[in-house]
């Protein structure tokens, strides 16, 4: 019964380790985080977050790994109460998209949770990727358009991270992600 015990308390430490580590994340980026600014925020002794992570790294990609966790869930549970493919890829676009364009507005060091130089966001974006493969797949398939769903994702992904750059503000955002998307849609003769 102990070592339950001991396993409980584990998780839920590294549960509220990672959700102070968000925070951290957002507010001062990857690189001026430190593991005093993380134990701080989780209340609890440097020395103790080393026993749960040992490298800021580690906390760093169970961030990131929890927020594509956390992305990916909310995917599966809305798509289900809507329609059409057009009306869920408008919804999981604008969530990845205007959501992550809304975050580094507001904290603009939360750029690093988007950062393809770290290993775990590249392993974000291949699990959105997959993700959004597999919604496109039949309609890619029974399209006259040559290519496959994840050729098709890829440049709609990288279009989108590409408007973080130019977009005015967030509505701008949002309309160049909905435009992106309907082209998408009519080019592989999908209704919106």
């Amino acid at each position: 019964m102990a070592l339950k015990q001991t396993a409980t308390e584990t998780s839920l430490r590294r549960d509220r380790i990672i959700t102070a580590a968000t925070d951290v994340f957002l507010r001062y980026g990857h690189a001026r985080t430190t593991m005093g600014d993380v134990a701080e925020e989780a209340g609890i002794s440097r020395p103790s977050l080393y026993l749960v992570f040992p490298r800021k790294e580690d906390i760093f990609a169970a961030v990131i790994e929890r927020m594509t966790h956390d992305t990916l869930q909310r995917y599966r549970e809305n798509l289900p109460k809507l329609k059409s493919l057009g009306k869920k890829l408008h919804f999981c676009c604008e969530q990845w998209a205007g959501h992550g364009y809304d975050l580094t507005k507001a904290h603009p060091d939360a750029r690093d949770v988007f950062n393809l130089a770290f290993p775990p966001v590249r392993e974000m974006y291949g699990a959105l990727e997959a993700f959004l493969a597999d919604l496109l797949r039949d309609a890619v398939a029974s399209s006259k358009l040559k290519t496959r769903p994840e050729e098709l994702v890829r440049i709609l992904l990288f279009g989108m991270r590409g408007f973080k750059d130019i977009a005015e503000d967030g509505a701008h955002m949002r309309r160049l992600i909905a435009l992106q998307v309907d082209v998408v849609l009519g080019a592989i003769g999908a209704n919106k």
